[in-house]
């Protein structure tokens, strides 16, 4: 049977997802009529890409966040649920152009559907995607009619997972948690290696990454496709000739014609990584999401944030960008999206 493309996946099944939410919601309300997955997921060269990056100045309590914030930063910092809800709905409703956030995800996720979500916990790092903005996303994902159970959050090992605060349930009622440990099948080649994708990520029908803004000492920027190297059995195999290899992975089609959204954690960064453990580790605080369809346009809106971040802290982002620019060129060039800034469409949103 021939495989469709992420496009001919979308324009198939994106006019059943009202039925879908009137399905799994009861007497909930429908989305706006004449919506479909088809018309609101689209980037360049279907429409321009387009990357939301909301703010919030009310996200975190104690110390207002000014990027000054050092390691220990979130000891007396907690995030705000309900900024986090407000981040995700003014998120969402920008990018897609609905009035309502519960529609909007809808849309985008039908209640039939078993919806994965890619955190990064790596086992080197201290900084983590944040447990309160994956706890926003299952929220509103099971307000639109998608069942607890069939969402999961993943990562490369469970003990990542529960070191960086998840809560693993691996069988039990509500949303699941857990590692891929060693359950892989291959699926496809990069840089003329078989690639063992997950099987959490191939069980799935849908796929929305959530990465943390991190600098890298390899690929300059860790962020959106930087994130698979988690799904994939033996990351390392793939350090060499890296920004391509990230590309080519991103472009496997188990990847690809399954995410459907990108939720970028830039609540906290590091900018700076350092040369034994903990190699990444929260050294800025900051108070805002970026969201898009795109994974090579946020990456290379992600790294933009990464180089003036840089640039404000007195440093020389040179060799960041020139480690990350062959990832995103390579991305544009497999047609995973768009690394001109021309045809992005960015909006920044502040509220608090």
């Amino acid at each position: 049977m021939k495989k469709l493309t992420r496009r001919e996946f979308i324009k198939l099944s994106g006019t059943v997802a009202a039925a879908g939410l009137l399905a799994g919601c009861g007497g909930c309300a429908a989305p706006e009529p004449s919506v479909s997955r088809e018309d609101v997921l689209k980037f360049h060269p279907d429409a321009p890409s387009k990357i939301v990056h909301t703010h919030h100045a009310g996200v975190w309590t104690g110390t207002p966040t000014d990027g000054s914030l050092a390691d220990s930063a979130e000891e007396n910092n907690l995030l705000v649920p309900e900024a986090l809800r407000e981040m995700l709905d003014a998120s969402i409703t920008e990018l897609t152009g609905l009035k309502k956030a519960r529609d909007a995800w809808a849309v985008l996720f039908s209640p039939d559907e078993r919806v994965a979500i890619k955190v990064n916990t790596f086992r080197n790092s201290l900084i983590w995607t944040h447990v309160p903005l994956v706890t926003a996303v299952t929220d509103s994902l099971q307000e639109a009619g998608v069942p607890a159970e069939q969402i999961v959050i993943f990562d490369y090992y469970t003990s990542e997972l529960e070191k960086a605060g998840f809560a693993v349930n691996e069988d039990g009622p509500g949303v699941r948690c857990y590692g891929t440990e060693s359950n892989y099948t291959q699926e496809g080649t990069v840089k003329g290696r078989n690639i063992e994708l997950s099987d959490i990520l191939l069980e799935c029908d849908a796929l929305i990454n959530m990465p943390v803004l991190k600098s890298h000492m390899l690929s300059g920027l860790s962020f959106a496709m930087k994130n698979h190297y988690g799904s994939i059995s033996g990351p390392s195999l793939l350090h060499s000739n890296i920004g391509n290899a990230m590309a080519e992975l991103n472009a496997l089609s188990p990847i690809k014609d399954r995410t459907r959204l990108i939720v970028g954690d830039a609540l906290t960064a590091c900018l700076k990584y350092r040369g034994a453990y903990p190699y990444w580790s929260s050294d800025w605080t900051g108070d805002s999401i970026l969201m898009s369809f795109d994974p090579v346009a946020i990456d290379t809106m992600a790294l933009q944030m990464l180089e003036r971040l840089l640039t404000d802290q007195g440093g020389n982002p040179a060799y960041i960008l020139a480690m990350a620019t062959p990832c995103l060129e390579g991305g544009a060039g497999l047609g995973l999206g768009t690394n001109d800034p021309t045809n992005i469409d960015f909006k920044e949103i502040n509220l608090g």
